[in-house]
């Protein structure tokens, strides 16, 4: 069973250039950096030879602290990034509530960040609930917005009922809600004329959630699966009380792992195991000591 959300994962190309967007331009703070290599990383990740350097970033707000994992691999070589559009299944984006938008969306593009929309207002009568997606160095997208709820991550899936069934009864989370995503400001904000959306909020409780979208219009391109070394992977982690204990219960419902459970820090009791849902999106359970960046996520 799914404890909490740990944090939110992508590998970018350059770590240097990555933390430096994240904390000049975005105002995360570097809370460390640290490198990962061993025969238990490569089997958990797959992948032989697996040498990783990580930075974590983090950020405060009421609610608590959010942090995000920048990971360059150093070893194997990095396939060259699809850069998807918001269509395209396997898209996956990250957002940022930002208080003030309008003046961090000026800031941005006076720093040559690139966005596909000015802010825009999606429902009039509330002018309250404001977003815009920009990219980072590597293409990687993000969203930010001033809404009055959760962060949270979105996946772009290719069947809805399909997606919710796993999140629901694989991974024990909760169906709050199913709605549908069209109109100008919409359009406008995706890029995407003619865009009609079919969404589904995943909860773990009242500020941690899943947002899942199937596009009815236009259909989308489908990724092919993303090692966890390729320059644009995201994956979201959870929390669980016993990696191995939910290793069995998952994969006895048909849940597709990349390896079995791997001791990835013996000294802080940390085991890892990474598994795909239906779409080849990656998750990774972990369970173990604690660390800072991993007691609350509400995606960054």
């Amino acid at each position: 069973m799914l404890k909490s959300f740990a944090y939110h994962a992508v590998t970018v190309s350059n770590l240097d250039r990555a933390v430096a967007f994240y904390r000049d331009l975005l105002d995360m703070r570097l809370e460390r950096t640290y490198e990962l290599a061993g025969a238990a990383l490569a089997e958990a990740t797959g992948m032989p030879g697996a040498h990783i350097k990580t930075a974590v970033m983090g950020s405060t707000d009421i609610r608590g602290d959010h942090f995000i994992k920048l990971a360059e691999y150093l070893s194997p070589r990095r396939k060259q990034r699809f850069e998807p559009r918001l269509c395209d299944v396997g898209a996956s984006h990250v957002t940022i509530e930002a208080y003030e938008i309008k003046e961090l969306y000026e800031k941005l593009v006076a720093k040559g960040v690139r966005f596909i929309s000015p802010p825009v207002h999606p429902i009039p009568e509330q002018p309250q609930k404001t977003f815009a997606y920009f990219f980072d160095p590597d293409g990687i997208l993000l969203e930010i917005h001033r809404i009055p709820q959760a962060h949270h991550t979105s996946h772009v899936v290719s069947d809805l009922e399909k997606g919710i069934a796993f999140y629901r009864d694989t991974l024990g989370m909760k169906l709050d809600v199913i709605f549908d995503l069209k109109g100008k400001a919409i359009e406008e904000g995706a890029g995407i004329p003619g865009v009609n959306i079919r969404s589904a909020h995943m909860v773990l409780d009242s500020e941690e959630y899943v947002e899942l979208h199937e596009y009815i219009q236009p259909v989308g391109r489908k990724q092919t699966d993303l090692r966890l070394c390729d320059v644009g992977c995201s994956y979201i982690a959870f929390e669980v009380d016993d990696v191995g204990q939910s290793y069995e219960e998952f994969r006895a419902k048909g849940a597709r792992f990349i390896s079995p459970p791997k001791v990835l820090d013996a000294a802080r009791g940390v085991t890892s195991v990474f598994l795909r849902d239906p779409d080849s999106y990656v998750i990774e359970l972990r369970s173990g000591a604690v660390s800072a960046e991993s007691r609350s996520l509400r995606s960054i």
